[in-house]
């Protein structure tokens, strides 16, 4: 992992500045505007959210200490199977990176992260 990196749970301090950081990088990308960062405002609330799978992404530089950008979510869910049962699984996302910050490694390392 880049030792400029830190990668921790979400803090509830940090929820606005989450989904501003969600709504600019979703922002016209599948659609005119976005949805994603009211997504995550009501997952949060949902007792399917996960969030010791709650991560923010932080750049620390000199002269950007501190920096959020990325972040990744996790729910429970369950799909139904042909036969009838219930198979419990886990979601992801969304998954963002600040769009300055795209195709640059950050969101495997996030993902990487995420997932183990």
């Amino acid at each position: 992992m880049k030792n400029n990196i830190v990668i921790r749970l979400e803090e509830k301090s940090e929820y606005c500045e989450v989904e501003n950081l969600v709504r600019d990088s979703f922002w016209n990308v599948y659609r005119s505007g976005c949805l994603e960062h009211y997504v995550i405002n009501q997952l949060r609330n949902d007792p399917a959210f996960v969030p010791e799978l709650d991560f923010v992404m932080y750049l620390k530089e000199s002269d950007e200490e501190g920096k959020l950008i990325g972040q990744n979510m996790f729910m429970r869910t369950s799909i139904k199977a042909d036969d009838g049962r219930n198979i419990p699984i886990m979601t992801m996302g969304p998954i963002c990176i600040k769009n300055e910050y795209k195709r640059k490694g950050y969101g495997k390392i996030l993902l990487d992260y995420s997932l183990e």
